[in-house]
């Protein structure tokens, strides 16, 4: 790890998926530095834009939800050099969280994947007339409650529940039990972490019949297994789009083929080459 990097961001506030993820990062990576959570993706890349001695952790994928939409377009649209350098998969594991009883509970409230995730639990749990509210993040829930009565229920994990104080009415409470999100570490430095088996990489084609083919085609050719694929309006031109795609391989073992597709795109670039850990 360079020494230079003197703190760590995370998607706040306390007691998010996010926070967990940074903390399985520092215990893996055998790093200790200053935690500082924030707001929105959006504020995290713009303070990574601004500073270069600090790093950052984002979800990216989420195993129901899919893509993090935010994350991706930021990565794509910053104007710095931001990579990916390692990837961390994380269990969702939602508890209901109350200062009352699950017979008690008229109002829930989350972030709007979590109710989302939760639906058939509440459905089968709680009245037709439940009252459903949408906050920025699970932990940003859990705090909510502080100026609530009994009535009212978070969605959020058991760390979250202990970090704000409150009890766990039920755990595991998600429809789907195999629920799992994908977490990056940004930073603008190569932190060194070495045997990288996934690029990530955003393009863009000319808007005109086959240009997206003749990508395609040099990832047949040099043989990529292109494990994701996601398109993105570019917010410049309607009916223009950047397509996200990770490879399974090391960006040393495919840096020619990635010359041959970048010479075929109106715009590409390298988001960075990683391993999970």
């Amino acid at each position: 790890m360079d020494n230079s990097i003197k703190k760590i961001l995370y998607l706040g506030p306390s007691g998010s998926y996010s926070q967990i993820a940074m903390e399985a990062f520092k215990e893996r990576l055998g790093i200790k530095l200053k935690a500082e959570d924030v707001s929105s993706i959006t504020r995290i890349i713009q303070q990574m834009d601004k500073e270069n001695d600090i790093i950052a952790v984002l979800p990216v994928e989420n195993s129901i939800e899919g893509i993090v939409r935010e994350t991706i377009d930021k990565l794509i649209t910053t104007q710095n050099d931001i990579k990916i350098q390692a990837e961390i998969t994380i269990p969702i594991c939602h508890c209901l969280i109350s200062k009352g009883k699950v017979e008690d509970i008229e109002n829930i409230v989350s972030m709007p994947q979590a109710l989302s995730q939760c639906q058939t639990y509440i459905a089968n749990n709680f009245k037709k007339n439940v009252n459903l509210v949408s906050a920025n993040s699970t932990s940003a829930a859990t705090s909510m409650l502080d100026g609530k009565d009994e009535t009212w229920a978070s969605i959020a994990n058991e760390f979250c529940a202990k970090l704000y104080d409150k009890k766990v009415l039920d755990k595991n409470i998600n429809d789907v039990k195999d629920n799992k999100t994908r977490f990056i570490l940004l930073s603008k430095k190569d932190l060194g972490i070495t045997k990288p088996i996934r690029t990530s990489i955003a393009f863009s084609c000319k808007n005109e019949s086959g240009s997206l083919l003749k990508v395609l085609e040099v990832f047949y050719k040099h043989n990529l297994n292109m494990i994701y694929l996601e398109s993105r309006p570019s917010k410049k031109v309607f009916g223009e789009y950047i397509f996200f795609a990770d490879i399974d391989k090391g960006y040393d073992d495919i840096e020619h083929a990635l010359n041959d597709i970048k010479e075929k795109c109106e715009f590409y670039r390298l988001l960075g080459s990683y391993r999970a850990l």
